[in-house]
C-alpha cells in the first residue's frame, strides 16, 4: 500500500512539474487562447488549518477553485470572481484529513493545478 501511494505521489509531482514549465519561446497564435491565470501559489503550504491560494488575473473572469484528494474525488469547490491584478482565496481545512490533495483553479480556457498538504 505505501508502495502504490509513494508512486501516486511521484506521479502526480511530475505532473505537476511538467506544467509548470516555462512557455516563453512560445509564438501565440490569434485563435489560441491566451494565458490569463499566472504566479498561482498557496500559502503556507503544508498548513494546519487555513491557507491563502494566491494568484494573478489579466482579466475580470469567474474561477472555479477544486480541491480533490489523490483519488481523484472533489471535496471541496467555489466560484470566485476575479480581479485583474492580484488574487487570493481563503481555504479551510474544516474536516479533511491529513494528506496531500491538489487543487486547481479553472477559467474558461485553461486549469491550472497545484500540490497542497495538510498536517
Amino acid at each position: 500500500m505505501k508502495k502504490l501511494l509513494l508512486i501516486t505521489i511521484l506521479l502526480y509531482s511530475a505532473f505537476s512539474v511538467a506544467q509548470q514549465t516555462e512557455k516563453s519561446d512560445l509564438v501565440f497564435n490569434e485563435n489560441e487562447p491566451q494565458t490569463t491565470l499566472s504566479s498561482v501559489s498557496a500559502y503556507p503550504n503544508p498548513f494546519n488549518v487555513t491557507t491563502k491560494i494566491n494568484f494573478q488575473s489579466s482579466k475580470i473572469q469567474l474561477v472555479e477553485f477544486t480541491v480533490k484528494n489523490l483519488l481523484g474525488k472533489t471535496v471541496f469547490i467555489e466560484r470566485v470572481s476575479s480581479e485583474i491584478g492580484y488574487n487570493f482565496i481563503l481555504f479551510n481545512r474544516d474536516d479533511l484529513i491529513k494528506g496531500m490533495y491538489i487543487y486547481t483553479l479553472q477559467t474558461d480556457n485553461e486549469i491550472i493545478s497545484k500540490r497542497l498538504v495538510i498536517r
